[in-house]
């Protein structure tokens, strides 16, 4: 058995807890929806890639080869956007109980995607630019990689705007999910951070801020400003899907029917679109029909009164 370092000890530690917010990232997409217009999904994802780049850099113990490190080191880099993507989906979320039909819907098509864009470029120029370097040092050093981090940082700014928006919007209207916008105000300063990270990692040549060496402390700093910063995103988020209603009350305060919070949330896009969509909408109507009818028979039949 090979040498347990500092950063495979850390590793072990980050297996076991993405193992367990995968399980409760699961748990919040099925219940507010597997859509990416939900945001919760990308914690899956996100988890995913991250037990992905544990078990590699684990098996570092094992393995002289330089594969496992190389998977561990661009997992690093491409992660952050399911992490932005997150955000993007529970921001919009928030904007989608601000504003009144069709505007919701027009936003979600329109300023959605300005955000989504750059997010998806800048997570194929990582991996192009990991992919195409010769060994993991050099990972930080691709041009691909380098255009990849500015891009986080330009939908950093634009998902800072869509926040301080909708708070705004909050603000005026009273509408809004007030939770989801609280959670995303508190890790918006923590991705700052994460990203800072990054860019002293492309940009900044010196040992403590290179992800391959493994010092003691290029480790420590990586902890510091990259993985503590995203284990705290994820716990908040999924505080805030665990907390958080399905559907918002009506504006009156008035709790809504089935039917009504079914259409909300075909509106809002819980159901995803074309024939799945329809299937899973036509799924959701069927048990919220079944909870009805089983409601309305407590309601007919209550328990007789035994008492002399």
């Amino acid at each position: 058995m090979g040498h347990v370092t500092l950063s495979d000890g850390l590793a072990i530690w980050q297996l076991i807890y993405y193992v367990c917010a995968f399980g409760g990232s699961l748990w919040v997409s099925a219940h507010h929806g597997f859509m990416k217009s939900s945001g919760w999904i990308f914690l899956t994802i996100f988890s995913v890639i991250r037990i992905i780049g544990c078990s590699a850099q684990i098996a570092t113990i094992r393995s002289d080869s330089t594969t496992p490190i190389t998977i561990a080191v661009l997992t690093g880099f491409f992660g952050l956007s399911p992490l932005l993507l997150a955000t993007l989906g529970i921001v919009s979320r928030v904007w989608y109980s601000i504003l009144k039909a069709p505007w919701n819907f027009l936003f979600s098509l329109g300023a959605v995607r300005i955000v989504q864009v750059p997010a998806a470029i800048a997570l194929i120029l990582c991996i192009v630019g990991g992919t195409s370097a010769d060994n993991p040092a050099e990972i930080g050093d691709q041009d691909t990689v380098k255009a990849g981090v500015v891009l986080y940082l330009i939908v950093l700014v634009l998902l800072a705007l869509l926040t301080l928006g909708a708070a705004i919007g909050r603000r005026k209207t009273g509408r809004g999910e007030r939770k989801l916008l609280v959670a995303v105000s508190i890790s918006l300063p923590v991705l700052v951070i994460r990203i800072i990270y990054s860019f002293l990692v492309v940009f900044c040549k010196k040992p403590v801020f290179s992800v391959a060496t493994g010092s003691t402390a290029s480790v420590m700093t990586g902890l510091f400003m990259g993985r503590i910063e995203e284990m705290v995103v994820v716990l908040v988020y999924l505080w805030a899907g665990f907390t958080q209603e399905v559907v918002p009350e009506t504006d009156d305060g008035v709790q809504r029917t089935k039917g009504e919070k079914l259409a909300y949330r075909a509106g809002r896009g819980d159901f995803g679109t074309g024939k799945l969509g329809a299937v899973s909408f036509a799924a959701h109507a069927l048990i919220a029909m079944f909870q009805g009818n089983k409601e309305d028979q407590s309601a007919r039949h209550p328990a007789e009164d035994v008492s002399v």
